[in-house]
């Protein structure tokens, strides 16, 4: 009897799944964002006049290096260098704090000016896409966290590498998102 052989896919199917259903979620969140903008081409040119392009840059570019750091994380772990697993995990760790500390930033100074969830469609898509993708953040901080605490000592085990792994897919995904969240809500113009 032949045995199969091992996976060479990272991750667990149960993360696919979960990245699976939620980018089919998001997926929808855009396209109903993408009609009512086409429905109210005034009101969201209007609306995202409002919005600063160099946070959602800034965050852009805070998740692509901290994607960086993730995939470096996982290459250093499979490799049993639990050190520098640990110091890569560490920047990811901190560059994902600046993102939530840009955000609230954000967030206050659009309450403060009083464009809050219930001011029109725009801001409520606004609030609702962004807070959605800030409480991924969050999530995957808690991973990364859980990932750093245990990176020298189990670096190279198994069980680890799947941990690890199964964060690195939920972070790119998370990573992934703000990369279509950003041009729908910080650069594309209505007609």
């Amino acid at each position: 009897m032949m045995t199969p052989e091992p996976s060479t896919q990272p991750g667990t199917n149960g993360v696919w799944t979960f990245v699976f259903i939620d980018m089919i979620m998001f997926s929808l969140i855009f396209i109903v964002f993408l009609s009512e903008k086409w429905r109210l081409p005034q009101l969201y040119r209007s609306d995202q006049a409002h919005l600063n392009f160099l946070f959602g840059l800034a965050n852009a570019l805070v998740l692509l290096t901290s994607s960086l750091l993730m995939a470096e994380a996982v290459h250093r772990a499979r490799s049993g260098d639990g050190l520098r697993a640990r110091n890569r995990l560490a920047g990811c760790l901190f560059l994902a704090a600046v993102f939530c500390a840009n955000k609230i930033f954000e967030y206050h100074a659009k309450l403060t000016a009083g464009f809050t969830p219930a001011r029109d469609s725009f801001f409520s898509f606004y609030f609702f896409m962004t807070g959605a993708h800030f409480l991924h953040v969050l999530g995957g901080m808690v991973f990364i966290g859980h990932c750093l605490a245990h990176a020298e000592r189990d670096a190279g085990q198994p069980d680890y590498i799947r941990t690890i792994e199964n964060t690195g897919l939920f972070w790119h995904f998370v990573d992934l998102l703000w990369l279509f969240i950003f041009p729908l809500l910080y650069l594309t113009r209505s007609a």
